[in-house]
């Protein structure tokens, strides 16, 4: 498997290694120049660095920080773990409904000093487990705001155009700080396509045509204050964000394969919820000890609602089903951490984390066939879930040189999770998660790492819950039996710093992994004892142990011959193997992408203020094996072409954005077996979409006051 998976990433990378041995770039300004300073453990940035860039806030500056990958932390319940890879001014935010891009995006360029990365013992210990993090140093006294307004125009659905803004102040006088912000997302895209229908042998038994117009309307207020109390810094964030986003009407027209109608399905559906969130931080100096104390709490209630009518050739209803849904999360959650040093070599830092999560579900299914409206039983649909976790964990760093770090750490995570409604149980959970990693730093600003931990997956409970798929037919289901699954990982990794300002970050990790998470059969009674109406379905379970390598790549680099230029490449591999438990054969995990590759070339004419780039995504095969059915999607490339300037007064930057210029495709391939995957195939699904345009346009202007 490993041998699989580095002839990719070798191959992605050779065009980056015959650039290197080009001839010599022409001399470039001292604001684009290496790092100014470097110490084993931390790679600082000065902000004359960035000025090439023409930022106009911290999110410009962390994108164009070489070897520096944003983590916006995983999707998981509690603190750790879930708050990503960015630091202002050494302390983390509080927030986890808040995204980690829209933060720094509220803070203007015009107050950042410098961006330091930081690696090894500096990291020892960190809530977010990452081996990468960004510490974004402001001024001490400033207060000044930052504005990006524009519009994105598509010619699609309603054909208008669509505002898009982000704007916040923050004011700062030592160590009092406050700001606002606003930022707002709307669109108004129509995604079409195509979908043929096959028999076993390939036979062609139906065509459909497929559009999806939706709109987007997704606003954020937030607002945040600090102060000094009780001789330590007590923070206060906050952000409500009411969403909501819907198809108007969404249609598969079907013909024969003659060409011929041969009826048509139409859904409406609507989906709208307000997600609000408070986060507290306070910390303090008791001597040598250092106290840190967080408490967050995040609501969020969603709705959703669909209504699907099916019609024959002659245009005459025969199927409506109505789909209503309510469900509401809360999170709430309390950390604590107390740490110092013992001299310069050695660091210690132990603490805890409380969390109560729920989950309530209600849910309904009506279908009528031409007899009128019959609610159908869907299992596990209307839930209650509430979690009490608690996580406890000690770290200890030792440095007995410059060259060298060991950070060892213990947790024991204990979690009680109870279920009412549909699914009457309760599950007592515990592990201990052990953690080791080796730093040696070398060539003066080089770092290679070896870690080895056992990592537990966070489960998601949507993941609990029952829904349906009208379109494909399909009861996405819920399981309360579904367990966590646990990892040991042996990971090797490197931050790596190479004369004229490339960079190269790496961990090619080794998963051994316990109770995968993946897709397992249940049985549907329809809430009746009677076996003989009893429907099987598929829904996320445990399968047993895996084994899997991961590659993580980013790489950095002046091109030598193209002046003033830059390219990053971020990418991720991985190679799966389990044993499925339909065939008995090896196959890889379900939903697991097989890559993920993101490409992004500037080139920058400081002279006359402009800028241009292209930016291209591409996301590899993924698949979910149900039981009659193996499920293959891939999607892209997305590829945007852009164009900047500065050359505007108060050095007010405009950017025209040509997005997806190679039009984009979400393919997918459906297969059907029976009466199981062990026996024949019985149909197949081909689907292609993609925009109804392509490209269109979006144009920012973004600039500071």
């Amino acid at each position: 498997m490993l041998g699989r998976m580095m002839v990719s990433a070798l191959a992605l990378m050779s065009g980056v290694a015959y650039a290197q041995t080009a001839p010599t770039e022409t001399p470039v300004p001292a604001p684009t120049s290496a790092p100014a300073s470097a110490t084993n453990d931390r790679v600082v940035y000065e902000v004359a660095f960035y000025a090439r860039f023409n930022p106009q806030n911290a999110m410009d500056m962390v994108n164009n920080t070489p070897g520096f990958t944003l983590n916006s932390g995983d999707e998981r319940r509690g603190f750790s773990g879930a708050v990503g890879n960015v630091l202002v001014d050494g302390l983390r935010p509080t927030a986890k409904g808040q995204s980690i891009d829209s933060i720094l995006a509220r803070i203007p360029a015009n107050q950042i000093v410098r961006l330091e990365v930081l690696r090894g013992a500096e990291v020892a210990g960190d809530a977010s487990g990452q081996a990468t993090l960004i510490n974004i140093v402001r001024a001490p006294t400033a207060g000044s705001g930052v504005y990006e307004v524009g519009f994105e125009y598509s010619n699609q659905n309603q054909d208008r155009l669509m505002p898009r803004a982000d704007i916040g102040y923050n004011g700062r006088n030592g160590q009092l700080e406050w700001g606002v912000g606003l930022r707002l997302i709307t669109q108004n895209r129509d995604l079409i396509g195509e979908r043929d229908f096959y028999d076993g042998a390939g036979v062609l038994q139906r065509h459909a045509d497929m559009t999806n117009p939706r709109n987007l309307w997704d606003p954020y207020y937030n607002a945040n204050i600090a102060f000094p109390l009780f001789g330590g810094r007590f923070s206060a964030t906050g952000m409500i964000n009411p969403d909501w986003f819907n198809a108007q009407r969404q249609t598969f027209d079907f013909t024969t394969p003659t060409g011929d109608p041969d009826g048509s399905l139409t859904q409406r559906w609507k989906e709208e919820g307000t997600l609000s969130e408070v986060g507290l931080n306070y910390d303090r100096d008791f001597g040598p000890w250092s106290l840190a104390l967080v408490g967050l709490r995040t609501q969020h209630p969603f709705e959703y609602n669909e209504t699907a009518v099916e019609y024959d050739a002659l245009g005459v209803v025969t199927e409506t089903a109505v789909v209503n849904s309510e469900r509401e999360t809360i999170e709430t959650i309390l950390r604590g951490t107390l740490s110092r040093s013992f001299g310069p070599q050695h660091r210690i830092e132990f603490g805890g984390e409380g969390a109560v999560n729920t989950l309530d579900s209600e849910f309904q299914f009506i279908l009528d066939t031409g007899g009128g409206p019959s609610v159908i039983p869907i299992p596990n649909s209307n839930v209650t879930v509430e979690e009490e976790r608690a996580d406890l964990f000690a770290v200890h760093t030792w440095r007995p040189n410059d060259r060298w770090s060991l950070e060892s750490r213990v947790a024991w995570e204990t979690s009680t999770l109870t279920f009412t409604g549909d699914a009457d149980q309760t599950t007592e959970l515990s592990f201990w998660k052990p953690s080791f990693q080796l730093t040696r730093t070398f060539g003066g600003n080089n770092q290679l790492r070896l870690r080895y931990y056992r990592d537990v997956g966070q489960l998601d409970f949507d993941d609990f819950v029952s829904s349906t798929s009208l379109a494909d037919d399909l009861i996405d289901g819920g399981n309360p039996d579904l367990q966590p699954q646990t990892d040991w990982r042996a990971e090797v990794g490197g931050d790596l710093r190479f004369p004229g300002g490339a960079a190269l970050g790496f961990a090619l990790v080794h998963h051994q992994i316990s109770d995968v998470n993946d897709l397992v059969v249940l049985i549907n009674t329809q809430g009746t004892p009677d076996p003989g109406d009893d429907e099987p379905f598929d829904a996320p379970g445990n399968i047993g142990d895996a084994e899997a390598w991961s590659l993580d790549l980013n790489f950095s680099s002046r091109i030598p011959f193209i002046p003033n230029s830059r390219l990053t490449v971020e990418a991720e591999f991985w190679d799966t193997e389990v044993t499925d438990p339909v065939t008995g054969n090896p196959r890889i995990i379900s939903w697991q992408p097989e890559s993920e590759v993101d490409i992004a070339f500037r080139q920058d004419f400081p002279e006359q203020r402009w800028s241009w780039g292209i930016e291209a995504y591409k996301q590899g095969e993924v698949q979910g094996y149900r039981l009659t059915d193996v499920d293959t999607q891939e999607e892209g490339p997305w590829v945007d072409l852009w164009w900047e300037t500065t050359a505007l007064p108060n050095n007010m930057k405009l950017r025209l954005w040509a997005a997806n210029i190679g039009n984009g495709e979400v393919l997918r391939d459906r297969r059907i077996f029976g009466p199981d995957r062990n026996g024949p195939l019985v149909a197949q699904q081909l689907t292609n979409r993609e925009f109804a345009t392509s490209p269109w346009f979006i144009l920012e202007l973004s600039g500071s006051f």
